[in-house]
């Protein structure tokens, strides 16, 4: 009953149990939302409830163009260090991220799901590169950054993160060799170079893929020494299910420092990508909005 008393000196950390907590909320909030909205997209087009011209579709356009606008402070704050005294810079990020969902929905459901005209067609091109770059760019910066809102990670903490996890898991390593096998293979596998661009962009890709293969199969191992262990052992049983959380996280910080130097460059390739989609966005907005004003 050795395996009892190291139980009880490696508990799951409680970070690891509320992140969990969090995405399987957010697994079930989400889908929810988009097929509601999908829902009512559709009802709008179909039964054709409003306009753009009439007033409620016209100050649905006012709201969502003006969320479009204002998400702009935030590069403005982050650039010049006089606007601080709008306040935070964390609390601007999140504004852009929730005003750059939220108003070009706003504005979709103000266009009826309609284009009406030449411009009214740029303009909703540009608005959706401007989405699609931005959903892009906010999975590349969680990629490279402590959490949504945090400051930026370096390689060198990422290593001493992956050492610590390592280290966490030395109490069954011993007892469980699979653990130590896929481990050690995975890691294997995140240090290969293939030849050729497409090879090493889609090993890149699938590392997502092959870290829950591992996972999947140390969770098996788990649960078949837990069949052999018996009902006699349940707190060793018990301590092992905790671990398997511990597991996920030290094959996923494997997976995050290989990918880190990847990333950055990705990161950097994507501001000279989305600056100008967004400038362009404001001026085609510009233009729409003193078309139909005009005309």
């Amino acid at each position: 009953m050795e395996m009892e008393a190291t139980a009880g000196t490696c508990p799951a950390p409680p970070s690891s149990v509320i992140r969990r907590i969090g995405r399987s909320l957010v697994a079930i909030v989400v889908p929810v939302v988009v097929i509601s909205l999908a829902l009512l997209a559709w009802i709008v087009r179909r039964d054709s409830l409003y306009s753009s011209a009439s007033d409620f579709g016209y100050w649905l356009g006012v709201v969502g163009g003006s969320l479009m606008l204002v998400l702009l402070i935030y590069p403005l704050r982050k650039r010049f260090k006089v606007l601080a005294v709008l306040g935070p810079l964390k609390h601007w990020f999140r504004f852009h991220l929730a005003a750059g969902i939220v108003g070009p929905v706003i504005v979709l459901f103000h266009s009826t799901f309609r284009v009406g005209s030449f411009n009214a067609a740029i303009a909703l091109a540009c608005m959706l590169l401007v989405v699609a770059s931005g959903i892009v760019g906010r999975v590349i910066y969680r990629k490279i950054h402590h959490g949504l809102y945090g400051s930026r990670a370096t390689a060198a903490e990422l290593q001493r993160s992956l050492e610590q996890q390592v280290a966490s898991l030395q109490a069954v390593l011993s007892r469980l060799p699979v653990i130590e096998r896929e481990i050690g293979r995975f890691s294997a596998l995140v240090s290969l170079q293939p030849h050729g661009r497409w090879r090493r962009g889609l090993h890149f890709t699938s590392l997502g893929w092959k870290r829950y293969l591992a996972g999947r199969r140390v969770r098996r191992a788990i649960a078949g020494r837990d069949t052999r262990v018996g009902a006699g052992d349940t707190a060793t049983n018990a301590h092992l299910h905790t671990l398997t959380g511990t597991i996920d996280d030290n094959l996923k910080a494997i997976q995050r420092t290989a990918q880190f130097s990847t990333y950055e460059k990705l990161f950097s390739l994507w501001h000279v990508v989305h600056i100008p989609f967004l400038c362009l966005l404001v001026v085609t907005a510009i233009v729409h909005v003193v078309a139909v004003h005009a005309y």
